[in-house]
């Protein structure tokens, strides 16, 4: 009786250390944003900003492309808006198209987005963020476009990360108005 007692104990013993460490691998690599935790996902606060810096340079500058797939989910989408005429016409893409995007667009120009504006609408683990910007082909410059970023998030318990963004630049149709421009007020 004792044997079986020990067998048991043991059968016991090595199930929980096997559930322990299953449970241990999970909890380290089973996160909805990905294995990384960048720093700068560990607030809203830090995580639009570094998005804006990413996208941001002159041509010769490299960015960091694996940080900014790093603040994305996997699977993350990416939608710009485009207007022709009275047309519009959205294209959602993942994270590596828009890196292949960027870097043919401003390939051979300065891109620098900074944001004006913003407006975070949080609630348990997830939020919204509108985030009014301008882009400039030099910090030094005039901006040449403005609108509207729409960022969708999620925080899985140990960091925040990018659902999805959408956005749309002003236009005659729907101008930037002073009412969005000051969002947080």
């Amino acid at each position: 009786m004792k044997s079986v007692a020990k067998r048991t104990f043991k059968y016991q013993l090595i199930a929980a250390l096997v559930c322990t460490f299953a449970t241990s691998v999970y909890a380290e690599t089973n996160y909805f944003c990905g294995v990384d935790n960048p720093t700068q996902a560990a607030q809203i606060e830090t995580l639009i900003p570094t998005l804006y810096d990413i996208v941001s340079g002159r041509p010769e500058e490299t960015k960091d492309w694996h940080l900014l797939k790093q603040l994305f989910s996997p699977g993350a989408m990416i939608t710009p808006v485009f207007h022709k005429g009275e047309d519009v016409i959205a294209q959602p893409g993942s994270v590596d198209q828009f890196i292949d995007l960027n870097k043919r667009l401003f390939k051979d120009k300065g891109f620098f987005e900074r944001e004006v504006s913003q407006k975070v609408f949080k609630f348990g683990h997830m939020a919204n963020v509108l985030s009014v910007y301008e882009s400039r082909r030099s910090p030094e410059l005039a901006p040449y476009a403005r609108g509207v970023n729409s960022f969708q998030l999620l925080n899985d318990g140990r960091r925040w990360c990018v659902l999805s963004v959408t956005w749309d630049s002003e236009s005659e149709q729907h101008p930037v108005t002073a009412q969005i421009l000051h969002l947080s007020d």
